[in-house]
């Protein structure tokens, strides 16, 4: 009988694990206060604790359940390496109740007993069920918990408060007392540097790489790099941040989502949210903050230049595709440049194609010669286009539109007129959601009230451009015009190809049945009906040569 007492009484090897989540260390207890309170509680039981299993993840939320010593606390279960584990309370193990019975489940059944200093101890079945009522509202204090913060700062956001959080580059926030709220204020030398970067786009036409180099010779250095050296993120997000213009920050523009295609593929994350999208503009929550730049026209001008580079880079092709960002696949997808590197050979490919590997492709549509294709188009254009009869067209109405205002003007008056029906289709946005209880009126009265006023100012420049234009007399005739533009279409270099070939055509179908047609936007009544008699090649050339 005393050799059965002693064995009930021995002590048992126990483990401890905590966590801690960063966010909420002001809130909840530290993983100091949590060792000191678990290690009292294993002494008082008589049990025995080894360093070696002692489990520790701190600044780890507990809505992942992939964390590095949860896992090593699980692996040492396995090889039991302790016959009992003492935690803080059944949130430490995980803030989802379906991670905690999944651990809780699988220490039970390798006879490892589970202590909670904070919830009811499982030693009968009611308990049990207890217990995991419990754990249900651990996981509900999780949501209630994180529900109350963002409720919180929208409210916050919305009476104008700055909420904490990293300023803009060439802005900082800066407190007048302990209690005083955030300001924001202009940082000079890197608001200096914000000014630099969109001028040498804007109006001097440097490349990135090109500011990336006069900024390394200024010396001006990026916020958070280790390396004084710019990288092209951060200067194509100042680029193409319109706050600098408009003078307003916005939150709640986006939220946190799991990322589809993570860009570092980790077995740990402490977060399991780590990517971001962006919400509807109705959302978003604007705020004031200081006017980097005062001309909103560079802004437009530069977001332009990115669109074209975006779909016309060269990108260090090894072959000028003449067509490239304008030729499609009969399946409706792009078709891109791919070279061969076998025969030397350069074709246009459907992009499903090349993309879908390893998985099989839906287009079976083989690859164009971009060779003969450039050649075959530019020919036809030049044929169809470029005759003397139909220069002569184009020169008359062009001398006339000139002789009432001037060619540059015309263009900023279509793009004005361009932008004033934008602002109108953004107001019309703005009442449907301020109709739906979308938008507090507060923030749809700010978002009318900056809408009218760019409405306003492009008005102004439209009329201002009215009465600017007068009558200019060009001395040159049309005939002598049309001479001249043949002239230059016969000894036209590859640039100008480019050029031409983007002003005119708009896209290039191709496809095995049709063939290629081309799509062009032309001022003139000038039709071509005509497709271009191109047959493709197959890629597998020896297996339909045995067919």
């Amino acid at each position: 009988m005393k050799d059965i007492n002693d064995r009930i009484h021995e002590p048992l090897n126990a483990a401890l694990y905590a966590r801690v989540s960063t966010g909420r260390q002001e809130n909840e207890q530290t993983i100091e206060s949590q060792l000191d309170e678990v290690k009292r509680k294993i002494t008082a039981d008589g049990n025995v604790l080894l360093p070696n299993n002692i489990f520790i993840d701190d600044g780890w939320s507990g809505e992942m359940i992939a964390r590095p010593s949860l896992d090593l606390m699980r692996d040492a279960a396995k090889e039991e390496k302790f016959n009992a584990i003492y935690v803080y309370d059944r949130g430490r193990l995980s803030r989802t109740f379906a991670h905690q019975e999944i651990i809780i489940e699988e220490l039970a059944d390798r006879d490892i007993k589970f202590i909670s200093l904070h919830d009811v101890q499982a030693d009968s079945p009611e308990t049990r069920v207890l217990q995991s009522m419990q754990g249900v509202f651990h996981e509900y204090e999780r949501v209630k918990i994180a529900e109350r913060m963002r409720r919180g700062k929208l409210y916050k956001a919305r009476q104008g408060v700055i909420i904490n959080g990293e300023p803009l580059y060439g802005l900082k926030f800066v407190r007048s007392g302990p209690k005083e709220p955030l300001r924001c204020v202009i940082d000079d030398d890197e608001a200096k540097a914000v000014r630099l970067i969109w001028n040498w786009f804007g109006v001097d036409k440097f490349s990135i790489n090109q500011i990336q180099k006069h900024l390394y010779d200024l010396d001006i250095k990026p916020r958070k790099r280790k390396s004084d050296f710019w990288t092209k993120g951060p200067i194509v997000r100042i680029l193409k941040c319109d706050t600098y213009a408009t003078g307003k920050a916005y939150y709640n523009k986006s939220e946190a989502v799991v990322a589809k295609n993570p860009i570092k593929d980790r077995k740990y994350k402490k977060i399991k949210k780590t990517s971001r999208r962006l919400r509807g503009r109705e959302d978003w929550i604007s705020f004031k903050v200081p006017q980097l730049i005062k001309d909103y026209g560079l802004y437009e001008k530069i977001q332009k230049i990115l669109d074209f580079n975006k779909k016309y880079a060269n990108k260090q092709r090894k072959y000028d595709y003449l067509l490239s960002g304008l030729t499609y696949c009969g399946c409706g997808n792009r078709r891109v440049g791919d070279g061969c590197s076998k025969s030397g050979s350069y074709y246009y490919r459907c992009i499903e194609r090349l993309r879908s590997h390893p998985y099989p492709n839906r287009c079976n549509s083989s690859g164009v010669n971009a060779a003969v294709l450039d050649g075959m188009v530019w020919h036809e254009l030049k044929n169809k286009l470029f005759d003397y009869s139909i220069m002569r067209k184009y020169a008359d109405k062009w001398l006339q539109s000139f002789s009432m205002t001037s060619s540059e003007d015309l263009l900023e008056r279509q793009r004005l007129l361009e932008m004033i029906k934008k602002v109108e289709d953004e107001e019309n946005r703005y009442s449907r959601a301020y109709g739906v209880n979308t938008l507090e009126f507060e923030q749809f009265q700010d978002l009318m009230n900056d809408a009218k006023k760019r409405k306003l100012a492009y008005q102004k420049q439209v009329t201002d451009l009215l009465c600017k234009n007068e009558k200019i007399n060009l001395p040159i005739q049309a005939d002598e015009l049309a001479h001249e533009a043949m002239e230059v279409v016969k000894n036209i270099d590859l640039a100008d190809k480019f050029k031409v070939v983007r002003d005119i055509i708009d896209k290039v179908i191709v496809s095995e049945r049709s063939g290629a047609e081309v799509w062009a936007h032309l001022p003139l009544p000038i039709q071509i009906t005509e497709k271009l008699g191109y047959g493709l090649e197959r890629r597998h050339r020896r297996l339909t040569q045995r067919r």
